[in-house]
């Protein structure tokens, strides 16, 4: 009877310790993090008005993405009629992570993510829209922490009115803008190296002036000027009439209001330059 029991006794021992084992390394399991990310929603100033207004009125979409060693981790997209809209929680490795939030109201879908440097809308003929960002790197570790972040704005833009009425035949107007970039670099803040033409289409059959065509871009430097093309069609897309305005100055995510003919010859010199204490601000209101 003694060596079963001794038999008994070391299988025991050998459970214990297996045990303890599995404690320690338990112990050496390192947990994920949980983040929060808030998003103001409101400061928010539009371009076309002096009021602020709230983040989910201005703008339909806000993308949360996350970048380690320039590789994206993860992304969530989220639209304005979402019950979370401008708040994600999420689980991640304890790390440096770089924060990408981008908030917009692009027509056709999201830009282009994988880089943060190189950040591109799609140009299907609508156009950008106001674009508000914010960049920078953010520390997980095993215990839950909440970020509350302000966006600043990305874009610049181009107001042109026409004061004067628009022919009846007119069906189709199309802006062409070139100069400044269609792309965005969270890291540096400004435009993409590269000159990019944007245009936007506008079916203005029946309407009748004023008509307001705006541009957006994004800026490679603190001042810039862009060069616009407007042609106007009728329904068969026969040219009718074309304006081009050269060298429109510009500011970094301010605005410049045109205001002239479009289809007549009258011309203006009329240069007024304003200043507000808001973050919306005309640069300048020109007249052609």
């Amino acid at each position: 009877m003694l060596l079963p029991l001794v038999i008994l006794a070391l299988l025991g021992l050998g459970a214990c310790e297996k045990m303890i084992l599995n404690e320690e390394e338990e112990e050496n399991v390192t947990k994920d993090g949980i983040v929060t990310i808030k998003v103001s929603m409101y400061n928010i100033v539009p371009f076309d008005s002096r009021a602020a207004q709230s983040l989910t009125d201005y703008c339909s979409t806000i993308q949360f993405v996350f970048y380690q060693n320039d590789k994206k981790i993860k992304a969530i997209n989220q639209k304005s009629g979402d019950a979370t809209y401008g708040q994600t929680t999420l689980s991640l490795s304890p790390g440096t992570y770089q924060l990408l939030v981008l908030a917009h109201s692009c027509p056709f879908g999201n830009p282009t993510l994988s880089t943060p440097s190189k950040i591109q809308f799609t140009n299907t003929g609508s156009g950008s829209s106001d674009v508000f960002y914010y960049y920078n790197n953010i520390e997980v570790t095993d215990e839950p922490k909440t970020h509350n972040l302000e966006l600043e704005r990305a874009t610049s833009m181009v107001s042109i009115t026409s004061i004067d009425e628009m022919p009846q035949e007119v069906a189709k107007i199309r802006s062409k803008y070139e100069g400044e970039s269609g792309v965005f670099n969270a890291m540096s803040g400004w435009g993409g190296s590269v000159n990019s033409e944007q245009y936007v289409m506008y079916n203005v059959q029946g309407r009748t002036a004023p008509l307001t065509l705006k541009a957006y871009t994004f800026l490679r430097n603190e001042t810039g000027a862009l060069d616009m093309t407007i042609s106007a069609y009728d329904a068969e897309n026969t040219p009718i009439a074309e304006k081009e305005l050269t060298g429109i100055p510009m500011k970094n995510r301010m605005v410049t209001e045109y205001s002239g003919n479009l289809f007549s010859e009258s011309n203006s010199g009329l240069e007024i330059s304003l200043t507000a204490d808001t973050e919306w601000s005309v640069y300048k209101q020109l007249t052609f």
